[in-house]
């Protein structure tokens, strides 16, 4: 018997075809692979779904908005006007007509609103839509503040110096109001008056009233120039001039007190120097300066 341990086998014999063997597979490229052939189909599909939501987005938003404007109840049924008190019921008319028969989306509030606009008593004005056919109008009206007269006509005019509507003679007694005295004056409705001493008359007023004691519609303020601003009233004149309108008047209260005491029958009153007041009398009693004393004046000198 054969010892076979210590035999040594050739490799070319060695189980060299029993051994197992095997091989490597990449699965991860054949993923990426199986990967880029699927996104390879699916970008064109989603692309062409994105484009057709679109369009049937687009074809819905169409079809709604030509529903909308040619719906019987979306047909503007009238106009709510606030604020207005003195704007010509014509006028209103005629504003009111820009949205007749109008869809409430179509209708073109800008337009309205510089119809609204061009009325001379109108300073500011809003515009909105109330579904379903209701548009509101909110009017801020001016407010006249005095009575231009040009020596050709009479304007009210509010307290920004813009002119609202021209007077008649006769149409100025409906207005209590104090009149600026400007000669030759250019005024037009719905415009600003460019006059120098425009402004200072509006001060000049305001102090006035402020004070109290006298009747807005029997004073007339003459401003054709700072130099020569003066006060009619009562049939009396009183030069001004400009600024310190505070301490002119109550000088005058002063002068005015002291002519009454005396008994003087004055003829006018300049305030414009610093310190004292150049009166003329129309009597000869007591002619001349009159110094400021502590003296009440009538009330409506006050």
């Amino acid at each position: 018997m054969r010892d076979y341990k210590n035999v040594k086998v050739p490799k070319s014999v060695r189980g060299g075809a029993r051994r197992p063997s095997g091989k490597k597979v990449r699965t991860v490229r054949a993923s990426a692979r199986s990967g880029k052939s699927g996104a390879g189909i699916k970008g064109p599909l989603l692309k062409a779904l994105a484009a057709v939501l679109i369009v049937g987005a687009a074809f819905l938003a169409w079809h709604g908005y030509r529903t909308l404007v040619r719906a019987e109840m979306f047909v503007v049924a009238g106009v709510d006007i606030q604020g207005v008190r003195q704007i010509d019921e014509a006028d209103l008319t005629r504003i009111a007509a820009v949205f007749t028969g109008q869809n409430i989306f179509r209708a073109s509030i800008d337009d309205a609103l510089g119809r609204v606009r061009a009325n001379p008593w109108v300073k500011e004005a809003r515009i909105h839509r109330r579904l379903p056919n209701r548009i509101t109008m909110v009017v801020v009206e001016r407010t006249p503040q005095a009575v231009l007269d040009t020596g050709e006509a009479r304007f009210l005019m509010d307290d920004e110096g813009v002119v609202i509507e021209r007077l008649d003679r006769a149409g100025t007694s409906g207005w209590p109001l104090p009149v600026i005295a400007i000669r030759g004056c250019r005024a037009r409705p719905g415009e600003q008056v460019a006059a120098g001493a425009l402004n200072e008359a509006m001060m000049l007023i305001s102090e006035i009233t402020e004070r109290g004691g006298w009747r807005p519609e029997d004073v007339t303020v003459k401003a054709d120039s700072l130099e020569s601003l003066s006060v009619v009233y009562a049939g009396l004149e009183f030069k001004i001039g400009s600024g310190r309108y505070d301490e002119k008047l109550r000088r005058l209260a002063e002068v005015m007190a002291d002519a009454s005491r005396r008994g003087l029958e004055i003829a006018y009153v300049d305030l414009r120097p610093e310190r004292q007041a150049a009166v003329m009398v129309k009597n000869a009693r007591d002619n001349g300066k009159i110094p400021n004393n502590k003296h009440q004046a009538p009330n409506r000198f006050q």
